[in-house]
């Protein structure tokens, strides 16, 4: 039960300096996920911002063509581009930024929560939060170079000893954020256990700019918890799209905005979305067959029979299509008159953290 004085209401929609997001839901980054095909997917389902996976600054700086990949958007989007960087160098994040901006980014989004060792050793990600005034210098001159909105992504601390989120959030609006996003864990934990709701709510009292909730949220239900009991102005979505973009137009329907799917897409709607999905994947990268796969095993999540069909999938010759056996899979619940829509969107949990997640 919420206590009265935390009893929030849930917003409409959000401004992040001059960029409206509506409705105020956002896709997390994630790294080796939210390509571009994966971006505008989730456009098209409801999210009212999409960002690309992290990238890496000095990679920008230097055109290394893996990194100008990571930020290309081919398709066009209905809703705004976030692209996050990370670098533990200020000069060259605002050069990096300059360069997105004159592209036409819609926003800039600075990486200080990514537990990853690779990024870390870089002096980046979460390193950032043992840092602050390191990260506010980075902030500072990112939003000068940039001349479009800011945002920070960032932790609840290093550790459970050295939790300093509100320390971090006041730091990074002084030196100009436009907009905070707080994962409600520490970098330590990864994503172990539970996200800290209560953490993100403190953080939002103590800043005036626009705070975003991230973490365990899986449900339109969750979405309008984690509204109210923080009184956060956006909620970040991440591993609960991966197969499952309908769950944010549930959420948008749920908190009472506009959602960009009909009310009640069936089967066919569901093989339609899988096929553009993988088809997509496989004219981009055509070798990466384990992954296509991938893609198949996150749209089965929840699903009757889900698992017989993962084993088989992992079993399957690389010869073998495997969208022909998944089809073959819905047709047959489709027969049976299975419907697939309350299971996608009443909060399903998976097993341990997807990989790429920051």
């Amino acid at each position: 039960m919420l206590s009265p004085q935390h009893a929030f209401s849930v917003p409409k929609s959000l401004a992040i300096g001059s960029v409206p997001i509506d409705p105020p839901i956002l896709l997390a980054p994630m790294a080796g996920v939210t390509d571009g095909d994966y971006r505008g997917l989730m456009a098209r389902h409801g999210a009212g911002l999409v960002s690309t996976e992290m990238a890496s600054a000095i990679g920008l700086v230097r055109h290394q063509p893996e990194t100008l990949d990571v930020v290309r958007q081919e398709t066009p989007l209905r809703v705004p581009l976030a692209v996050q960087i990370f670098g533990g160098d200020a000069a060259v994040m605002a050069d990096a930024a300059r360069m997105l901006a004159d592209a036409g980014v819609a926003l800039i989004d600075i990486n200080a929560g990514c537990p990853v060792k690779k990024v870390i050793r870089q002096g980046a990600g979460a390193s950032l939060l043992k840092d602050s005034d390191r990260l506010a210098s980075i902030v500072e001159k990112v939003k000068r170079a940039a001349g479009v909105p800011v945002t920070v992504k960032i932790r609840l601390g290093w550790d459970a000893q050295s939790i300093n989120a509100v320390e971090v959030a006041r730091k990074v609006e002084a030196a100009g954020a436009d907009a905070l996003s707080v994962h409600g864990r520490t970098a330590v934990q990864f994503y172990g256990g539970r996200a800290d709701w209560e953490a993100i709510r403190l953080v939002k009292a103590a800043v005036s700019i626009p705070v975003i909730g991230n973490g365990d949220v899986t449900s339109p239900q969750e979405a309008e918890a984690l509204f109210r009991q923080t009184g956060c102005d956006g909620v970040m979505i991440g591993r609960a799209t991966q197969g499952n973009p309908w769950v944010l137009a549930a959420m948008a329907r749920h908190l009472g905005g506009g959602a960009r799917l009909e009310a009640t897409p069936r089967w066919r709607d569901f093989m339609e979305t899988v096929e553009a999905h993988v088809e997509a994947f496989r004219r981009r990268k055509p070798r990466a067959v384990g992954y296509a796969r991938q893609l198949l095993v996150w749209y089965s999540r929840g699903i009757p029979g889900s698992s017989r069909l993962r084993n088989s999938l992992c079993r399957l010759p690389a010869t073998v299509d495997a969208l022909s056996l998944f089809r073959e899979w819905v047709d047959e619940l489709d027969g049976r008159g299975v419907d697939f829509l309350p299971l996608k969107v009443s909060g399903l949990r998976e097993e341990g953290p997807a990989e790429g997640f920051f």
